[in-house]
């Protein structure tokens, strides 16, 4: 007795443990910029997304649960590590890519999946920017926004505030359907920054600009006519840049909306970001503001500037420790050997140490591989990042500083002075990127420049995607601190193949837009409630003006519409359930009514004579109910036994039913989720049969309920309704391992249900 019950045990473990494949299978991406995951479902934390005819390891023919995808989810192997892809975009026939010529070159164009296109008319202009509870900087913080976020303007309240500058406050509403309030100061409106000038902008478009970039730059014409501005054209698609970008860009940041990991990449605060990111980073027409537009500015050494550099490179670093004369001379000798303006040089080394320095910059000690050094200095930080030598780590900063002593093999002399460090550090920013084709602060982040020495998407100085538009800004300010606006400044801007009218940043918040109950009262759905399935049916009796629809959100923050109390009209109806998430985001439900047919005589034509009561219908014909549910008939039961007994105990009419309406024979076995349709000669009423054991609604006991009921318990796929009443083989309220052991059991004959 012992070993057969611990005989089953094991078997059952084998289920829960044994995978369900065997080998690997082969397949194709089926479409452009397919994003994959890390788990089944778009709510699942982005990896990277791959385009069409990519090969595919997939790892069994298994569908898995998970939402945003009817037809769900693959898993793969992707690069040694698991993965997930909806199959419908999946195909086991290598499909064909489609090329597009676009002037002189030939690439693949993939779609702008992933990618938010859509417009904007204002928009957070700073970086980490509170979005406050009221109209003061005294009040609590509801969020901080990244530069970049849109915003609606809701309404604007003149406050008095000595940290608010303009004393006007925007109320705004974000991320969908947030709200908050926003000192006007760090909101730009779209209206704001573009200016219609037709004269201009055909000039412009013979200088080879598109018409989306040319209401901006109308603008900073009228501002700063001086100001040239010269079109790139860099001769790729807009998403295949971005797709080249993919991996090689980082942000910090915590929202999951942005990053494609929750597990930083750097450091303890960097993460890589998703292609809707990349995507709003790169556009150029997103910085085409005088704040910003200098990551486009030609960074050569200018000597109409030469008696300016001075004053403008202190600028940069205001009252900070670098603004020193023994940091800042250096700064501008170094630009003019170098010939790469000295404002770049200080931009860029107050964007890797601060206006104050850092560890890089103190001449302090560092151990390196067992021994003390000091006296080295890496202003740039280049050389620095985190390694892992023999078992020791090392942060950043020590492999800069072990770089700039020649601890690690280099061309050069050691960097063991600060004019030493800064002179040689230019010297790599002029000669390996700035004479190579990458002499704008944005060719440095994305070389997308057709002339640059190095190939596409590489040889790129910063990983963080921000670093332009904070080094630009850095410019900006220097310029204007020295007065210098008014200046010739030349600015060389990209333009791509095949852009979008327009880039946002992803949207955020939550963006749970799936249910997580779906319910016509005295109703069964077909099929039963999965929050992946979008569509269903429900047969009604002819007589059934009203029903009423239960739908919750998997969310709290998501709201749902379409439910409650609704008239059905004659013929097919289609009832749509809508899930709106906090990010805007939406899902619709579709629930199919339609109405059985009537008898010949019709349930609604039969005479009025003394009725019984159902309840004592149901009792005289020995049936048990649990709510609306049959559930004391066992499997392998005729439709004929049950109508006879139901007549028999004074039932006028009775229809039986599958799932779909269609009227069963009396030869017919009664499956799980079979209906009964009860008339007592006043009115109708509906009940569902459950079939201890049979969870397929087959009518039969086999190793697929077996399957059904293990995946319950494991939480992969939910069983609802009748179907969760029939794997509840023991009658105590629940699915759970011991059912598992009797339906087991029942398969191999050792106890039958």
């Amino acid at each position: 007795m012992k070993k057969n019950l611990l005989k089953t045990i094991l078997i059952t473990l084998l289920f829960f443990c044994v995978p369900l494949y065997l080998n690997a299978l082969e397949g194709y991406v089926k479409g452009n910029t397919v994003n994959i995951r890390q788990e089944p479902g778009t709510n699942g934390l982005y990896i990277t997304a791959l385009n069409n005819g990519t090969v595919l390891s997939i790892v069994d023919e298994t569908l898995y649960e998970g939402s945003g995808c009817t037809e769900k989810w693959y898993k793969i192997n992707y690069k040694n590590q698991t993965a997930y892809i909806c199959s419908k975009y999946v195909t086991f026939e290598k499909p064909e890519t489609t090329t597009t010529n676009t002037n002189t070159s030939t690439s693949t164009s993939p779609s702008l999946k992933g990618i938010n296109t859509v417009d904007w008319t204002a928009r957070v202009n700073s970086n980490n920017v509170a979005a406050r509870k009221k109209a003061s900087t005294s009040s609590a913080t509801v969020d901080t926004l990244s530069l970049g976020v849109n915003v609606t303007i809701l309404d604007t309240k003149t406050v008095s505030d000595a940290n608010c500058s303009t004393g006007k406050w925007y109320k705004i509403q974000y991320y969908g359907n947030k709200v908050a309030y926003m000192c006007s100061k760090y909101i730009t409106s779209k209206s704001d920054i573009t200016l219609e000038n037709e004269e201009y902008a055909n000039t412009l478009r013979e200088a080879g600009f598109p018409d989306s970039y040319i209401p901006y730059l109308n603008y900073l014409h009228s501002k700063y006519p001086n100001w040239v501005f010269k079109a790139k054209n860099t001769k790729v698609n807009f998403s295949n840049a971005v797709s080249g970008e993919e991996n090689k860009n980082l942000m910090q940041t915590t929202n999951n909306s942005y990053r494609t990991s929750t597990k930083p990449a750097e450091g303890s605060s960097w993460y890589k970001i998703n292609s809707g990111v990349i995507a709003f980073y790169m556009d150029p027409r997103n910085w085409l503001t005088k704040e910003r537009i200098f990551m486009f500015e030609k960074l050569d050494y200018s000597s109409e500037l030469e008696n300016k550099y001075p004053e403008m490179v202190k600028a940069i670093f205001g009252t900070g420790k670098l603004s020193a004369d023994k940091y800042t001379n250096p700064m501008v000798s170094a630009g003019k050997t170098n010939k790469v303006s000295p404002v770049h040089i200080a931009s860029r080394i107050k964007q890797e140490v601060s206006s104050n320095g850092s560890s890089s910059t103190s001449g302090g000690s560092f151990k390196w591989k067992g021994k003390t050094y000091k006296g080295y200095y890496n202003f740039f930080n280049i050389g620095a990042y985190e390694v892992t030598i023999n078992g020791v780590k090392y942060s950043a900063v020590t492999r800069g500083l072990a770089y700039a002593a020649k601890l690690i093999s280099r061309t050069g002399k050691k960097w063991n002075n600060i004019s030493t460090s800064i002179l040689e550090g230019s010297n790599f920013i002029a000669k390996g990127y700035i004479t190579k084709g990458q002499g704008t602060l944005y060719y440095q982040k994305f070389n997308v420049n057709p002339d640059a020495y190095y190939s596409r998407y590489t040889h790129q100085y910063m990983t963080n995607v921000q670093a332009p538009s904070s080094e630009g800004n850095s410019a900006y300010n220097s310029y204007k601190k020295a007065s210098m606006l008014a200046q010739s400044f030349v600015f060389e801007i990209p333009v791509y193949n095949n852009m979008p009218d327009a880039t946002s940043l992803p949207n955020s918040g939550d963006n749970n837009t799936n249910l997580k109950s779906l319910e016509m009262v005295d109703y069964t759905l077909s099929p039963s409630f999965d929050k992946d399935v979008l569509t269903y049916e429900v047969y009604v009796p002819p007589i059934i003006n009203e029903i009423t629809i239960n739908a919750e959100a998997e969310s709290e923050k998501s709201n749902v519409t379409g439910n409650g109390t609704i008239t059905v009209n004659d013929g097919e109806s289609n009832i749509k359930v809508t899930v709106k998430a906090e990010n805007g985001e939406t899902k619709n439900y579709i629930i199919t009514i339609k109405r059985e047919e009537k008898t010949e005589e019709g349930l609604t034509q039969v005479s009025a004579e003394i009725t019984t009561p159902f309840d004592t219908i149901l009792k005289n014909a020995g049936i048990t109910l649990d709510g609306n549910y049959i559930t004391n008939y066992k499997y392998n039961t005729y439709a004929s036994t049950i109508k006879r007994l139901i007549t028999n105990a004074g039932a006028k009419d009775v229809i039986i039913s599958n799932s779909k309406g269609k009227e069963l024979k009396d030869t017919s076995i009664i499956t799980t989720n079979s209906r009964l349709m009860i008339n007592n000669g006043k009115e109708s009423k509906i009940y569902y049969f459950v079939i201890k054991g049979d969870t397929s609604g087959d009518g039969k006991i086999t190793i697929l309920d077996l399957l059904q009921i293990q995946k319950h318990i494991k939480g992969t796929k939910k069983l609802t309704g009748s179907y969760l009443k029939a794997a509840d083989t023991s009658n105590d309220g629940k699915a759970t391992i011991l059912d598992l052991l009797q339906v087991q059991k029942h398969i191999k004959g050792d106890k039958k249900l």
